[in-house]
């Protein structure tokens, strides 16, 4: 006797984004079986409520934890999404110890389409792959002028890069010397691009310096406080041991 399995559901709008990492639309019930092939470590939530009872279960029994970061339903003329929390999103996706990772908001279209493209920014693609990519998972393919400017404007914002990179990061390593749009902030030092190096040399020297002014000043003002003349003529031993008051009455 033939045995039926349950049908493999991907949830709706499914795919994959880079190697550990998937993308779609709200987790149901029914993705279940699907989900658990994944051997997922993290859910990434971008909605405006937390998951339903069912998938909260599902995540705790196999030991994934669950991200929500709470991001308002898309609305005409509207971007629920704040850079504050695309930034966290980021840095939660770049961690290979959060891999494998499902990212999802309600229907897997814009709000998780728009985190993709600013990854795709981290990555140094050009604007106009990454919205090329983004207008493939929307209902129509019709990029909003609104989220085609959150995109283009998600620059000059730091990223702390963590202590290891997902292979399909910059192929795991730096080798550029300065990120075309975003600021990096470095948890290795080895990591560090020759730019962020010559920063922090830059830096270290010119604390050097202050330190190295404020001792000397320092020592002048002593050498000033006992050379200067006073009514009490107080002759300072070279072995600074004692004091001589040469007062006379």
């Amino acid at each position: 006797m033939t045995v039926k399995l349950p049908d493999l559901i991907p949830p709706f709008r499914y795919s994959l984004v880079e190697e550990n990492m998937f993308r779609g639309g709200y987790p149901k019930p029914k993705n279940i079986r699907f989900l658990k092939r994944l051997r997922l470590k993290t859910i990434l939530s971008l909605i405006p409520d937390n998951l339903m009872p069912e998938m909260l279960e599902f995540c705790e029994n196999q030991g994934i934890q669950v991200v929500h970061l709470t991001v308002d339903k898309m609305k005409e003329d509207n971007i629920p999404l704040s850079y504050n929390k695309t930034l966290m999103a980021l840095q939660i996706m770049i961690d290979p110890t959060n891999h494998p990772l499902y990212l999802h908001c309600l229907d897997g279209a814009d709000v998780t389409g728009l985190v993709v493209a600013c990854l795709r920014k981290l990555q140094m693609w050009n604007l106009s792959s990454a919205m090329c990519e983004f207008s493939r998972h929307l209902h129509t393919n019709v990029i909003a002028s609104e989220e085609f400017e959150f995109v283009d404007n998600f620059k000059n914002f730091e990223i702390t890069v963590p202590l290891t990179l997902p292979r399909w990061l910059w192929n795991g390593e730096i080798t550029f010397r300065k990120h075309s749009c975003l600021r990096l902030k470095f948890l290795n030092p080895d990591m560090m691009t020759e730019e962020e190096r010559e920063l922090r040399e830059l830096k270290e020297k010119k604390e050097k310096e202050k330190e190295d002014f404020y001792k000397k000043r320092k020592n002048d003002l002593l050498d000033n406080l006992f050379d200067t003349v006073s009514p009490v003529n107080i002759t300072r031993h070279r072995n600074g041991s004692h004091f001589t008051n040469n007062t006379t009455n």
